[in-house]
C-alpha cells in the first residue's frame, strides 16, 4: 500500500509514468530532500509573475541587449516576448502600446521577487512602480 501511495506521489510531482516505474522511482526526491530544497532560499519558490511584470522584466533585458522598442519593429518585439512568456502576442502588444504601467497594490509581491532575483544576478536595473 505504501509503494502505491509513493507512485502517486511521482505522478503528481513529474506527470505520466512512462517507462520502468522503478527507475523513475529511484529518481524521485525523498521526503528529506524536498525539505532542504524547499527552505533554502525564497528565490527557490518563484511562481509565475503578472503578464505586466514579466513583459516589464524581459523587454528591459532586450533593450538592454539592443532589441528595444525604439530601434526594432514593436510588433516583432512583442512576438518574441510573447513566445518566451507564453502569453498571446495581441495582448501584449496593445498592453505595450498603452504602456506598461505597474500597480503598486496589484503587482507589489512579483515586483519585489523580480528585484531580489535581479538583485542576486547584479543586475543594473530595477522594477518601479
Amino acid at each position: 500500500m505504501e509503494e502505491k501511495k509513493d507512485v502517486t506521489q511521482i505522478v503528481n510531482n513529474f506527470g505520466p509514468l512512462r517507462g520502468n516505474v522503478e527507475r523513475q522511482f529511484i529518481l524521485a526526491p525523498t521526503g528529506k530532500e524536498r525539505s532542504h530544497e524547499e527552505s533554502s532560499s525564497k528565490c527557490d519558490e518563484v511562481k509565475a509573475a503578472a503578464v505586466k511584470v514579466r513583459a516589464k522584466v524581459l523587454l528591459e533585458l532586450m533593450k538592454r541587449s539592443g532589441i528595444g522598442l525604439d530601434k526594432k519593429d514593436r510588433t516583432k518585439v512583442c512576438r518574441l516576448a510573447a513566445l518566451v512568456m507564453g502569453c498571446d502576442y495581441k495582448s501584449l502588444l496593445n498592453t505595450v502600446a498603452e504602456g506598461i504601467s505597474l500597480n503598486e497594490r496589484t503587482h507589489r509581491k512579483d515586483v519585489d521577487q523580480a528585484n531580489l532575483l535581479l538583485d542576486d544576478l547584479e543586475a543594473d536595473f530595477k522594477l518601479i512602480f
